[in-house]
């Protein structure tokens, strides 16, 4: 093998005088890595609120279809980014993936100040969705390999917190830009190049993954990031339990895209892939079209500041999973805000027959039930497959979650129109009852754990994860 010093980490710093505190690098890790998931939010907001004014449509000539085009195109490309570069960021390192797909999402924004037509805003889309998908497969992996055991869940659940402060910021900015100048849509459309632009220069000097770098038996270059990272290579530092004696217990392993429909991992990916959909394929759709949802449970002219507030009822449900998921566990928080999504969506259902007050209530109760396991997408898929396809797993999770979102973004405002809402929100809650059922049978308690146990094969996938060790969390 060759000297340490002959092969310095690629792109990583030296620090000078005493050890780093690893509080503080592990929280700038956070903040960069969250900032794409901010980012997605924040995407997805600017184009729901351009369509929710009637500026662009006048202008630009986006008819029903060209709007579910559009509102379609961003989660489409997120769909092939997370399906194949995931795969590729096991293969070439998570630390350049971390910049370049940034990088082409910056263009991609920049580039909706000059759209003319719709075509030009579902390319657009497409494009600023296939970086969106790049990072989910890159960034929670990356903090998920660095993060110690004990706090996994709050530094995971940080991203998904900043994906609805993502959202709330943005559908605010394009609230604004409705009530005030609503010509002024291109700039709503163009407004995330500006957090992409800080979330480069906090990704500029982070180190490859540790853990990665094991996996590929480049245990010289681990080390020094290890001990750049956090000041030791031991199992504990003064001031943070780092797990690095796991992160030395990592093997060298082939990454080959079969092992995630292998026996050993089959159970997982479908759990991680299915519980994923359910949660985001009711919640895209209903927070897309919140306006009209809202108009048609029967809030009227006030249904844009109604779905102002459900925005924030989502992150405030969020913060509570936040709070929940290292306290309580990860299956907890999945099972029950699953099947609670589920009732709430049933009786808004039953639309007129409801009071506006009740409709409205069990609609932001749906919202604050998504919220609480909002988290969860961040955090169970990161921690159920080994380092050799954590990024290929986490990226054909998110993909099939994609498909998803995109499936009920196109065809919720078809249903409203031609079914009504009853169908439409009853539809819905079968998605999230499904994924109530799956989690009640499926859902592993990873809590705690070491990444190298939560992500070891099973036995022809009859466990997600085995039991834990003696004397281990």
């Amino acid at each position: 093998m060759t000297s340490q010093a002959a092969h310095p980490v690629e792109g990583f710093s030296r620090p000078t005088g005493s050890n780093r505190d690893p509080r503080r690098f592990l929280w700038r890790l956070t903040a960069a890595t969250g900032g794409g998931m901010f980012i997605d939010g924040f995407v997805f907001a600017s184009v729901a609120s351009a369509l929710a004014g009637s500026a662009m449509s006048r202008e630009i000539g986006v008819t029903l279809t060209w709007a579910t085009l559009i509102s379609s195109s961003t989660l489409v490309g997120t769909f092939f980014g997370g399906l194949f570069l995931g795969y590729l960021t096991d293969r070439v390192g998570r630390r350049p993936m971390f910049t370049i797909d940034l990088s082409v999402f910056l263009a991609g924004a920049v580039l909706m100040l000059f759209v003319t037509a719709p075509w030009q805003v579902m390319v657009l889309g497409l494009v600023m969705g296939l970086a969106v998908g790049a990072d989910y497969s890159i960034g929670s992996p990356l903090l998920a390999e660095f993060a110690p055991r004990a706090r996994r869940g709050n530094y995971l659940g940080v991203l998904e917190i900043l994906w609805n402060v993502g959202y709330v910021v943005a559908y605010l900015i394009g609230y604004l830009i409705n009530s005030h100048w609503p010509s002024a849509w291109n700039i709503t459309l163009a407004a995330s190049a500006v957090p992409a632009v800080i979330c480069l220069m906090l990704r500029h000097g982070l180190p490859e993954s540790p853990r990665w770098l094991m996996s590929k038996g480049r245990r010289e270059e681990a080390l020094e990031v290890l001990t750049h990272s956090f000041g030791a290579t031991g199992t504990r530092t003064r001031t943070l339990d780092t797990d690095t004696a796991d992160i030395q217990a990592e093997r060298a392993e082939d990454t080959r895209y079969s092992m995630l429909f292998s026996p050993d991992y089959i159970l997982r990916t479908v759990f991680v892939c299915t519980f994923w959909i359910c949660i985001v394929l009711p919640y895209f759709a209903l927070t897309f079209f919140q306006p009209t949802v809202l108009t048609a449970i029967g809030m009227g002219e006030s249904a844009l500041a109604g779905a102002l507030l459900g925005t924030i009822v989502a992150l405030v449900g969020a913060v509570t999973g936040w709070f929940l998921v290292d306290r309580v566990g990860r299956r907890k928080i999945l099972v029950w805000p699953m099947f609670g999504c589920a009732l709430a969506l049933f009786l808004v259902a039953l639309g007129h027959r409801l009071p506006l007050w009740a409709g409205t209530t069990c609609f932001f109760g749906y919202l604050f039930s998504y919220g609480i396991m909002s988290i969860l997408p961040g955090v169970y898929p990161e921690e159920v497959f080994p380092t050799a396809i954590r990024t290929s797993g986490v990226g054909l999770a998110s993909a099939a979650s994609r498909i998803g979102a995109a499936v009920g973004t196109f065809l919720l405002p078809l249903g409203l129109e031609h079914l009504g809402l009853g169908w439409c929100m009853a539809g819905m809650g079968v998605v999230s009852l499904i994924g109530g059922v799956t989690a009640l049978a499926w859902a592993p308690e990873t809590n705690g754990r070491l990444l190298t146990d939560t992500g070891h094969r099973t036995q022809r996938g009859r466990r997600l994860v085995a039991p834990a060790p003696a004397g281990q969390g």
